[in-house]
């Protein structure tokens, strides 16, 4: 079999997810009957080695700078997620980039953004994130990459039932609603689409799930402090995006899963197929960052107004009555 995948892979006929489920100690093809061969072995030969290496442990390195573009300095792991995204890109693959909130997700893309515009990656990009976030990603990308070119698809900052001129734009920001009501969104060809808060697409049947699926593009990313919120089918809606075809159709992931039951070894394999495409550093980890201090909870209690009282026993009764018919 290791003589076979190698011929496979010298012809190029061995495609990159298919290696990755072959050292997952899985079947090349389909996941639907896939129960791990623990006497099987792939092995990476050197440069594949080297690669998952440099995609499991990333390090920040010169050719991941973006240099003075960049209006601020990215701290240790900062520098060396932005390594693990531009290597990404380099090699045409999606990720996830999973850190923990407020270790600066937004500043890390932002960098990549730049390192794209400063090595050709044609674009536009889109980011497409809640509409809440929309002033923030704005902000942060006046701050941080004043040249790149910014433009908002959002019914709050202007006219959106029409294309703007794409030829003025690097970077489109989005929301989902927005995302789903205007065609000219999904007709546009983008460098990257990155999605922020990602765990909005976790419902694969969801009509904004589809939407955002149907977008085309070169490159893919997906952020979210949260890639499992509820069940692993979770994770299969985030990578059908971002890196499709790797976890199989849903019907066969989810046979799949069953079979490796629910145990910690049991799942083994899907870690190690997922791992590469997932970048995850956490708050509590000294050694990423030193110098946070522990979270910091205050209640504060906001009383009721008459008028806001009145509304809330009314929608209490409301609901009681409904209750009980």
């Amino acid at each position: 079999q290791e003589e076979g995948a190698e011929a496979a892979a010298a012809k190029g006929a061995l495609g990159f997810a298919e290696g990755m489920r072959l050292l997952a100690g899985l079947p090349r093809d389909s996941l639907a009957e896939a129960t791990p061969v623990r006497w099987t072995v792939a092995r990476p030969g050197p440069w594949l080695a080297s690669l998952l290496a440099a995609l499991q442990s990333p390090s920040g390195n010169a050719e991941a700078d973006p240099g003075p573009a960049l209006h601020g300095v990215l701290r240790p792991y900062q520098r060396d997620g932005v390594a693990w995204l531009w290597l990404l890109t380099r090699l045409g693959l999606g990720g996830c980039l999973a850190d923990d909130m407020g270790l600066g997700k937004t500043v890390q893309v932002i960098a990549l953004l730049l390192l794209m515009q400063q090595r050709g990656v044609a674009g536009p990009h889109l980011i497409v994130l809640p509409a809440s976030l929309l002033g923030n990603w704005r902000a942060e990308l006046e701050r941080f990459a004043p040249g790149l070119r910014v433009h908002v698809a959002h019914r709050g900052a202007g006219e959106v039932d029409s294309p703007p001129d794409f030829t003025r734009i690097d970077v489109m920001l989005t929301t989902y609603g927005t995302l789903l009501r205007q065609e000219w969104l999904q007709a546009q060809a983008w460098g990257l689409v990155a999605l922020d808060e990602a765990q909005a697409i976790k419902n694969p049947q969801a009509k904004q799930t589809r939407a955002v699926k149907a977008l085309r593009s070169r490159h893919r990313l997906v952020l979210t402090g949260t890639p499992v919120e509820n069940a692993l089918v979770d994770l299969w809606s985030l990578f059908d995006f971002s890196s499709p075809g790797l976890l199989g159709g849903l019907t066969d992931f989810k046979k799949f899963i069953k079979r490796l039951g629910n145990d910690r070894g049991g799942m083994e394999p899907l870690r190690t197929l997922v791992r590469p495409y997932i970048l995850r550093r956490l708050k509590t980890d000294r050694r990423v960052i030193a110098d946070l201090p522990d979270k910091t909870e205050l209640q504060v209690y906001c009383g009721l107004t008459r008028v806001q009282a009145a509304l809330y026993a009314k929608a209490v009764e409301s609901l009681a009555r409904e209750v009980a018919a």
